[in-house]
C-alpha cells in the first residue's frame, strides 16, 4: 500500500509513523523547506517539497500510483483544493482531508464523494463523539474508551486485587473465572503482555478486557462510575463544545424551531444543568443563542477567583475544552482539587505527555490521537480498527471483521498457525462476546480482537485478508 500526505504538521508526521511503523510506502509533501527538510531527517520515506495544489508536485510526488491522497495542513481550502485535485487527476486514488470548519463536519457521513473528497475528518467532530461516548460510559477513570466494540477495557491496580499478587495469571483465570482476558500490564512504566506464566505483583498495573457484566461479577462494579448526575460544566465555548452538546441529545435553536437530536440521551445522563464559561462573549452568546438551555458565563480563565466564585467544586462532572492545553490540563487539576467528582482535560499533542500520569486527573483525550486513528481506520485493509492505543504507543487493541475470503474459516485458534505475538483477546459472532479459548473457531463475519504490535498490522492484513 502506498500513501501520500499532505503537510508534515503534527497529524501529518504521526500518520507517517505510525504507517512507516506498519512497514506502508509512505511520501510526504510538505511546502514548508525548513520542515520538509526536517521530517525527511526523523523519518525514513520520501519528502517532495512543493506545493500539493499544483498538479506538477502531485506528479513529481507520485501521488497517480498511490491508494490514499491525506490531505493534513492547517488549511481547510488548500486540503479540499488539492483532494479536488487529486480526484480529478486520478481518478483511482482515495482522499481524506482534514478540516475544522464546522460545516464540513455535517458531510463526514454522508458515504459520498464531496468536492473530491471521499472522507472528510474534522478534529472537533471525531473529539465531541468521544467525549460523549466516556460521559455516557460514566466517566470512569478506570474504564477506558474503546469505541462501539460491546466490549469494556479496564485498567486496575493490583494492589486492590489481593486475591491475584502473587499469583501466575493462568491460576488466576481459574481461580476468578475464564471470562476475561489481562492483554497488557504495566509495571514499573514497561508495558508488557502477559503470557499464562506471568506472576502479578502488586504494584502493576493490569488491563481486564470482557463483558462489562462478566467484569463486574469478576471483580466488582466500577464505583467511580457516574451514571447520572445532576451539574455538568464546561471551560470553552469553541466548536468543539457545540458538537458535543449535539452529541448529548442538548435541544438547539435551528432557524428560530427547536430541534433535539436525542432527548432520551441527555434523560439517560438525569437532565443536568449545564454551564459553560468563556472568557469570549461573542462566542458565548452565539453558543447559548444556539443552545438556550445552557447557562452561559462570560469569565476570563485567567481570573483569580473563578473556581470559589462558580462553585465549580460542586460539579458532577468539568470538561475544560479550550483550544489551550496548558489551560485545560492546569483548570483540570484546579476543580479536582477543589472537589469536582470527575474532570476531563483536553490536550492537541503530546508536548506534556510525560508528566500527565503522575497529575492524576481523571481523564485526559489527545485530539490528535483520536484523529490520527480514524484517518488509520479508513486506511488499512481488512475491515481492521483501532480501539486502543496502549501507553508507549507500541502495542494496539485492534477489531478486524472476518470475511468469507478468509482460508482458515472454522478452524480452532490453536490451528491458525497466527505468527508469535499475536493474542486473540475476543471474539464477537452474532452479537455475543466470547472470550476465546484455543479450541474456539473462528467463523464468517465475526468481529475479532487482537493484540498486536504496530509493526505487524500488514502482515495482519495478508493474514486475514485485504
Amino acid at each position: 500500500m502506498k500513501i501520500a500526505i499532505l503537510g508534515a504538521g503534527l497529524l501529518g508526521s504521526l500518520i507517517a509513523h505510525e504507517l512507516i511503523t506498519e512497514n506502508r510506502d509512505v511520501v510526504i509533501i510538505e511546502k514548508n523547506p525548513n520542515v520538509a527538510k526536517a521530517i525527511s531527517n526523523d523519518l525514513d520515506c520520501i519528502v517532495e517539497e512543493g506545493d500539493g495544489e499544483r498538479l506538477d508536485t502531485l506528479m513529481s510526488a507520485g501521488v497517480a500510483d498511490a491508494d490514499w491522497f491525506i490531505a493534513c495542513t492547517g488549511s481547510d481550502e488548500t486540503n479540499i483544493v488539492s483532494c479536488g485535485i487529486v480526484a480529478e487527476a486520478f481518478k483511482n486514488v482515495k482522499t481524506i482531508a482534514r478540516t475544522r470548519n464546522p460545516y464540513f463536519a455535517s458531510f463526514k457521513n454522508t458515504g459520498k464523494r464531496i468536492l473530491g473528497v471521499d472522507y472528510i475528518i474534522n478534529p472537533e467532530a471525531e473529539t465531541a463523539e468521544a467525549i460523549a461516548r466516556i460521559i455516557f460510559r460514566g466517566m470512569s477513570p478506570e474504564i477506558i474508551d474503546v469505541k462501539e466494540a460491546g466490549i469494556q477495557l479496564r485498567r486496575i491496580q493490583c494492589s486492590s486485587q489481593a486475591r491475584i499478587i502473587g499469583k501466575p495469571l493462568s491460576d488466576v483465570r481459574s481461580l476468578i473465572g475464564p471470562e476475561f482476558m489481562v492483554p497488557a500490564v504495566m509495571r514499573k512504566g514497561e508495558l508488557i503482555v502477559p503470557a499464562g506464566d506471568f506472576v502479578f505483583e502488586e504494584d502493576d498495573s493490569a488491563y481486564i478486557l470482557g463483558e462489562p457484566s462478566w467484569l463486574d461479577r469478576l471483580f466488582g462494579p466500577c464505583k467511580s462510575t457516574l451514571r447520572k448526575f445532576s451539574s455538568l460544566v464546561i471551560f470553552g465555548a469553541e466548536a468543539l463544545t457545540s458538537l458535543l452538546l449535539q452529541e448529548l441529545g442538548i435541544e438547539q435553536v435551528v432557524a428560530h424551531t427547536r430541534r433535539s437530536r436525542d432527548r432520551g440521551a441527555l434523560s439517560l445522563l438525569g437532565n443536568p444543568r449545564i454551564k459553560v464559561i468563556d472568557g469570549n462573549r461573542e462566542a458565548l452568546k452565539a453558543l447559548s443563542t444556539t443552545f438556550p438551555d445552557i447557562e452561559p458565563i462570560n469569565h476570563q480563565m485567567s481570573e483569580e477567583r473563578l473556581i470559589d466564585e462558580e462553585n465549580i467544586g460542586s460539579a458532577d462532572i468539568v470538561l475544560c475544552l479550550t483550544s489551550h492545553q496548558s489551560i485545560n490540563i492546569l483548570t483540570a487539576l484546579l476543580a479536582q482539587e477543589a472537589g469536582a467528582r470527575r474532570t476531563l482535560a483536553l490536550v492537541t499533542n503530546d508536548l506534556y505527555s510525560n508528566i500527565l500520569d503522575p497529575l492524576n486527573i481523571n481523564i485526559v483525550i489527545n485530539e490528535k490521537t483520536v484523529v490520527s486513528g480514524t484517518i488509520l481506520d479508513r486506511v488499512r485493509k481488512a475491515k481492521i480498527r483501532r480501539l486502543y492505543s496502549f501507553p508507549r504507543n507500541e502495542y494496539e487493541l485492534i477489531e478486524i471483521q472476518i470475511s468469507k475470503s478468509f482460508e482458515r474459516l472454522g478452524f480452532e485458534i490453536r490451528n491458525l498457525n497466527l505468527p508469535k505475538g499475536f493474542l486473540v483477546t475476543f471474539i464477537i459472532h452474532e452479537s455475543k462476546t466470547i472470550v476465546p479459548t484455543g479450541d474456539t473457531r473462528i467463523q464468517e463475519n465475526d468481529l475479532v480482537g487482537l493484540i498486536v504490535k504496530k509493526e505487524q498490522i500488514g502482515r495482519l492484513e495478508s493474514i486475514f485478508g485485504a
